[in-house]
């Protein structure tokens, strides 16, 4: 089932490795201190934390992570997000049919989540907001691109554990989130650029 917040983030929006745009690390520390989190921004967020909740892409293990890893070395036998995903399909159900439904309908909503983000994007093209705003909207929207090209690696590893007659719509399922990763990717080009453009202007006024 795709998430009820998404829904409701699309019906209020109607009224991995290619580069993603440069932005500057500022940033990053614009997106942290922001209080008054953008409509895209929060988009953004929620759809990175549906994909940690889903075991889609890795949970941030933020700086306790890091020094974690520091101490004790990465582990080799640490599950990767296919497997943990792979895993929870066979938790929910034996039945390998409604595993494939459940695949196929994470990976419809893994791309419904993005194309609400990326129309979120959209409306922002023309927006007047200062250059730092749109820096700090870019690199959350990135920050969703990113973790739905890693979703997408665990999707692919998972459909290769059946057979192509057992997949029963999920490879088509894929093949439109590709166009949805196209599509923001696109779309986080031509925010880059609106940015760059507010930031000549404001030089310039």
């Amino acid at each position: 089932m795709r998430s009820v917040l998404f829904s409701v983030l699309l019906a209020s929006s109607l009224g991995a490795c290619a580069t993603v745009s440069m932005v500057s690390s500022e940033a990053v520390v614009e997106t942290g201190l922001t209080t008054e989190q953008s409509s895209l921004r929060e988009v953004s967020n929620a759809y990175t934390d549906l994909a940690e909740r889903k075991h889609w892409v890795e949970k941030s293990g933020g700086l306790l992570g890091f020094a974690r890893v520091l101490m004790d070395g990465a582990s080799g036998e640490d599950e990767t997000p296919a497997m943990k995903y792979s895993e929870n399909l066979k938790a929910n159900s034996t039945a390998r049919n409604e595993q494939v439904l459940q695949l196929r309908d994470d990976i419809e909503s893994a791309a419904h989540g993005l194309n609400v983000a990326t129309m979120e994007a959209e409306k922002l093209y023309a927006s007047d907001a200062s250059a730092k705003s749109l820096r700090a909207d870019l690199v959350s929207y990135e920050s969703a691109l990113v973790t739905a090209k890693k979703a997408r690696r665990t999707f692919v590893r998972t459909l290769a554990r059946f057979e192509t007659e057992e997949l029963e719509g999920a490879s088509g399922a894929l093949t439109a989130f590709d166009a949805s990763i196209d599509s923001a990717r696109d779309a986080a080009d031509k925010l880059a650029d609106h940015a760059a453009d507010r930031k000549r202007s404001e030089a310039t006024s």
